[in-house]
């Protein structure tokens, strides 16, 4: 394999500092959005991250460049992610109806009226990017951690299929399951995609500010959106796109975002400490 994160890799193995450094920073923003829409919480995804980029410095040598670098980092991720955080994840994972519950109690606390555009547009789009991640939630890890792959960091069905270490078949079956809950919930609820449900962004942006869950100085997503997201949520409203291409869309619509702590630095020094564990992940 000659791409980029590979040849870094593999010179890495060979001893060269610069291109350890160059792979470190090359991949810990992907890493951490993986676990950013795993875990929803930025906290708990750079936790995480961390603790990934660590197994994937210190097991460096697992990777025989037999595939892609970014098929096994995503690979050591996705372990990692179902794993050893699974507990925490499940302990505060929410159904579908539970979060329709939820929307329609902080929606009732809000009287109707036109749709004005609330007085802080970072709240607004604090409310739907911190909403659109609690969908995400709902879906059972295993579907979750697919339809992220496929949908949104938008990896190919066969490098996700051997990311997961499943058949072509089973991803896809995994896959077709996710979208299809994410899409009945979306079309059902979300006034950005279906302009007859009731959800609307500057009511639950409202709601959330009342009791104190968001605000000017409690922003935990507040990364410019760039042109991807800008065209993501265009399409998001775009009526003559299907319910299934709106949906995704929406749940696209998000920055690539950089953890606020500069993993990188805190990796070389957590190394350079020799305080890495020493669990090795599965080689590719």
């Amino acid at each position: 394999m000659n791409d980029e994160l590979s040849v870094l890799a593999l010179a890495a193995q060979g001893g060269s500092k610069e291109a350890l450094d160059s792979l470190v920073r090359a991949v810990q923003r992907p890493v951490y959005n993986l676990a950013l829409r795993m875990l929803q919480r930025p906290a708990d995804a750079e936790d995480a991250a961390q603790e990934i980029l660590i197994k994937l410095v210190t097991h460096l040598g697992q990777f025989r460049g037999e595939s892609r670098f970014s098929t096994w980092m995503y690979r050591v991720a996705s372990n990692h992610l179902l794993t050893q955080r699974r507990r925490n994840a499940d302990a505060r994972r929410i159904s579908f109806e539970g979060l329709a519950e939820r929307l329609a109690e902080r929606l009732a606390s809000q009287e109707d009226g036109p749709d004005e555009v609330y007085e802080q547009a970072e709240l607004l789009e604090e409310t739907r990017r911190s909403c659109t991640l609690g969908m995400l939630q709902c879906l059972d890890p295993d579907e979750r951690l697919a339809v992220i792959l496929a949908d949104i960091l938008e990896v190919g069905g066969a490098e996700g299929a051997a990311i997961l270490e499943v058949s072509p078949a089973a991803f896809r079956k995994r896959l077709s399951r996710a979208r299809q809950s994410l899409v009945a919930f979306v079309a059902g609820h979300c006034g950005i995609v279906n302009p007859d449900s009731p959800c609307r962004c500057h009511k639950l942006a409202r709601a959330r500010r009342e009791v104190g869950l968001i605000g000017p100085d409690r922003l935990q997503y507040d990364q410019p959106l760039g042109d991807a997201g800008a065209r993501d949520l265009a399409r998001a409203q775009q009526a003559d796109l299907s319910a299934d291409e709106r949906a995704l869309a929406l749940l696209r619509a998000h920055p690539t975002y950089i953890a606020r702590a500069d993993l990188a630095a805190r990796i070389e020094r957590i190394v350079a400490a020799g305080r890495p564990g020493t669990q090795h992940p599965p080689a590719a």
